[in-house]
């Protein structure tokens, strides 16, 4: 189960140029701020990576704009654990459970999930913020994390798990990122 003092907020090249490609484009960018929104008021640390920024652009404003920029690391290659300085922010972070989000789904959130498990962790990849061009590789892909251990879940589900209960002193706040 989530909880906001084990778990860490991973949001995988949710980039300018990436999100301009999505069919689903609004609803990718919707979700993926309210998530950091979310981690932000509920202390939950967040991490993003950024596949080529140079090319693809960086982060998306309204999603970067939430994250500690010390948490926002460039990469190259497609799994984000290839890169150090994630492998050492998360050590540092020592979660137990990942909140996975990003784009494309079937290649870098994909290998990313991957990765992720291998290293112990829970992967909980939220299904409306995560995209890829295709929807035959969006769903190929779910299945395949799901097959290999991760668990699948949606944006709400991921703020009242974390939230707990309606007398939470943020649930307000939290649930007028939804209506």
């Amino acid at each position: 189960m989530l909880n906001t003092n084990d778990t860490v907020l991973f949001i995988v090249d949710v980039q300018d140029r990436l999100v301009g490609m999505l069919k689903n484009s609004e609803e990718i960018a919707k979700n993926n701020m309210i998530l950091a929104k979310t981690a932000k008021v509920l202390g939950v640390p967040t991490i993003a990576s950024e596949q080529y920024p140079k090319g693809l652009g960086s982060t998306i404003y309204e999603v970067r704009e939430l994250i500690n920029p010390e948490n926002v690391f460039e990469k190259a290659s497609f799994s984000a654990l290839d890169e150090e300085g994630i492998k050492q922010k998360l050590h540092e972070l020592n979660p137990k459970n990942i909140i996975l989000t990003g784009i494309e789904s079937h290649i870098c959130v994909y290998q990313t999930a991957l990765a992720l498990m291998n290293e112990g962790y829970n992967v909980y990849v939220v299904k409306n913020a995560v995209a890829s061009r295709k929807t035959k590789d969006y769903r190929t892909s779910l299945e395949l994390m799901r097959d290999f251990g991760a668990k699948l879940t949606c944006v709400e589900t991921v703020l009242f798990e974390l939230l707990k209960t309606s007398k939470h002193p943020n649930f307000k706040e939290i649930q007028a990122l939804i209506k």
